[in-house]
Parts: C-alpha cells; structure tokens; sequence
C-alpha cells in the first residue's frame, strides 16, 4: 500500500499503469465490511469531493497474487466473474465506487485496495471483509452405547454451517449450566464453515427430565437452541402407535360399531316377532330324534311358544 508522499506504480497485464501520489482525493472506505456466507456482501468506498472526474478505478485483494478484480479506464476493462461495480459510475457521475461480492464464500474473507486516479487528484484505501455464516438450528440425539458404568446414556448436541467457530451449551429444566461436564468437538468442513458437536453424559440415576442445547456464534451470541425430554419415548414406531391409539380412542372410532350392533339387534328383533306371529300359540317345535343328533336316547326335548 502506497502511504502519503510517496509513489506507487501499479502495472497490469493488460498495461495499465497508475501513479498515486500525495493521496489527496478525499477517498472514504469503511474499515470494516461483514458480510453473509452464500450471499451478497458490499465493499463500500465512496469519493467525498464534488464535482469530480474519475478516471481509473482498480480494486484488488491484498494478498499472494494480488490479481486485479476490477478496472476501469474510461470504461470497464476488467470483471472477473462474482465481482462488480455496485453502480455504473462512469454514467451517473455518482462518485460510489464500492465493489459487491456476489455468492459469497470463505476465501473471499481479507483485505482489498481500492485505487483511484480523478482529475482532481489521486487515492487509495484499504478495507476488510469479514465473512460470518449462521449455524443451523441444532439438532440432539440420545444413544446408550457407553464405556463407563456409571454413565447410563449420552446426549448428543450437534450444528453446522456457521462460521467463525461457535461454542454448544447445555442447560436443564433449572436453566443451571451443564457445558463443563459435556465435550465439545469443532470441525472444518470443505467449504470453510464449522460443525460443532458435544456430548454430555447422563449419570445412572439422573432425575433431570429436560435438557436444552444452545448453539452460539464466535461473539458468544445465540443463533439457536433445542429442548430435549431423555425420558421421554422417542423410537419413530412409538410415535406411529402413539397417533394409532389417538384414532382407536377418538369419537369416531366409536360411532362405527355402535351403528353396526344396533343394526344387528334390531334385524334379531324383526326376525323374532315374524316367527312368533307365524306360528299358531300352541305349536310345538320338535327337535330330531336325539339318537340320530346326539346318540343320547334318554332325552327327546320339545319348546313350546308362549303366549
């Protein structure tokens, strides 16, 4: 970076070269930009003089190669891909030179210089980004595979997708915090984010009935949480029978078969008061000789109808 008084010559494949001296433009960038993982994040820098003819504009990120990202020269000479000119400038006369960053991702994070050469005189400055992401919203499972024998079961607290490096927290129903007897692991996945993961053991006998797991970002400020009943029976087919006994047990469940047998009874009714009307008062209904239905040739029983 070229400081006050001095002269820098910035020379680029394509031959452009820039002097910058005194630093007399009056270029204003923020210090610091944040910007959101996977969205668009805006470098601002803007001239505060009016009036003001600008000719060459070159942003560049500070770094190894330090490969120009944008340039103008009377017009847009160079725009490598995911980086642009907030505005057209050059056509507006609108001295807002910031540059967006589309689709932001984690390499983008650093420090960029923004160099401008104007009729009215020459500048250069140099702001940051940071790149944050949010974690996801954390997720607990409960598993009974341990190795010591005086611990019953683990929870299992885990979040991704955030970045900078984020910390889980365990509370109970007392809102006490339990993050020190729990164990936390971080790991940096291919796109540069975190995943955060923690164990916290359950003691054999344990009489807490909640637990809930609080996922923070690198500021200590929360961005999530889950409440999780250990007690509680949590296998899928439990959940399926739980939903098959709300059914068997609700009204309508009970309208059918009271429908059904009433209809039943009714039909018996109808069919014993048809017999007895066709039947004189004093017939007699015999049944077959019991030697040839039972073999039993002590009984011969005989029903009379009532009156």
């Amino acid at each position: 970076m070229a400081s006050s008084g001095t002269i820098v010559c910035i020379i680029y494949a394509f031959g452009i070269t820039v002097g910058v001296a005194n630093s007399s433009l009056k270029l204003e960038c923020d210090e610091t930009n944040t910007g959101q993982f996977g969205q668009q994040s805006l470098l601002k820098c803007v001239i505060k003089q009016p009036a003001v003819k600008v000719r060459v504009v070159i942003w560049r990120k500070v770094g190894e190669n330090e490969e120009a990202l944008l340039v103008f020269e009377d017009t847009v000479k160079k725009q490598v891909q995911g980086f642009r000119f907030v505005e057209p400038f050059w056509i507006t006369n609108n001295p807002d030179l910031s540059m967006l960053i589309n689709n932001t991702k984690m390499e983008d994070e650093g420090e960029y210089l923004c160099t401008v050469v104007t009729d009215a005189g020459e500048g250069e400055k140099i702001t940051q980004l940071k790149v944050k992401a949010r974690y996801n919203q954390p997720t607990i499972k409960q598993t009974k595979k341990t190795k010591t024998s005086n611990v019953a079961s683990y929870l299992i607290c885990e979040s991704f997708g955030g970045y900078p490096e984020g910390e889980l927290r365990w509370f109970d129903e007392h809102d006490k915090d339990w993050t020190k007897s729990s164990n936390m692991t971080v790991k940096k996945t291919d796109n540069g984010l975190f995943k955060l993961s923690s164990w916290l053991p359950l003691m054999s006998g344990s009489t807490y009935e909640s637990y809930t797991c609080k996922v923070y970002d690198g500021k200590g400020v929360e961005e999530g949480k889950v409440f999780f009943e250990p007690n509680k029976q949590t296998d899928p087919e439990a959940s399926v029978n739980n939903e098959e006994l709300k059914k068997e047990t609700s009204p309508a469940a009970f309208v059918a078969p009271v429908v059904v047998i009433g209809s039943v009874i009714v039909g018996l009714l109808l069919l014993l008061l048809y017999r007895r009307q066709s039947q004189s008062p004093h017939e007699s209904v015999e049944i077959q000789d019991p030697d040839v239905e039972t073999g039993d040739p002590e009984y011969e029983v005989e029903y009379k109808n009532q009156p």
